[in-house]
């Protein structure tokens, strides 16, 4: 427990300090905003959403990321144990494949996370255009 009071406080110090000097600056840039909102008596403001996150597809984005990184764990564990207890598993001893599940293992499991994560995200964005293109409409009549 020793070993992370000094960074801890550290960070608090730091940390204290850097809210400090932040309350300052954006004290001064509130008071420079509205010195300004004076000058904008004239402008209609009906059409702005100010509690708006701007996230239209934001559950696609986070279902797509999540399910990427579900089969990217599946695909870690797949590979972790087609490796440690595969069909080369009877050549290695013990002491192979427990260094094996210890060092590489992790590394297997982050890649896969990362890359089916990354995936997942390139699918939500295909998705999102695929969304916001216009439909193009068809007569009925048409032959």
């Amino acid at each position: 427990m020793d070993w992370i009071m000094i960074p801890l406080n550290f960070a608090i110090v730091f940390g204290g300090i850097y809210k400090v000097i932040e309350l300052f600056v954006h004290k001064r840039e509130r008071l420079m905003l509205i010195s300004k909102i004076t000058e904008l008596k004239n402008i209609d403001f009906k059409g702005i959403s100010l509690y708006s996150s701007g996230g239209k597809y934001t559950a696609l984005r986070i279902g797509w990321l999540l399910t990427g990184i579900g089969f990217g764990f599946l695909l870690g564990f797949c590979i972790n144990m087609l490796a440690t207890y595969g069909d080369y598993s009877f050549r290695a001893d013990e002491d192979f494949v427990y260094r094996y599940s210890n060092r590489v293992g992790g590394i297997v499991y982050v890649a896969s996370v990362c890359i089916c994560g990354g995936i997942g995200l390139l699918m939500s964005y295909r998705a999102e255009r695929k969304a916001e293109q216009p439909k193009e409409k068809k007569d009925e009549f048409e032959v």
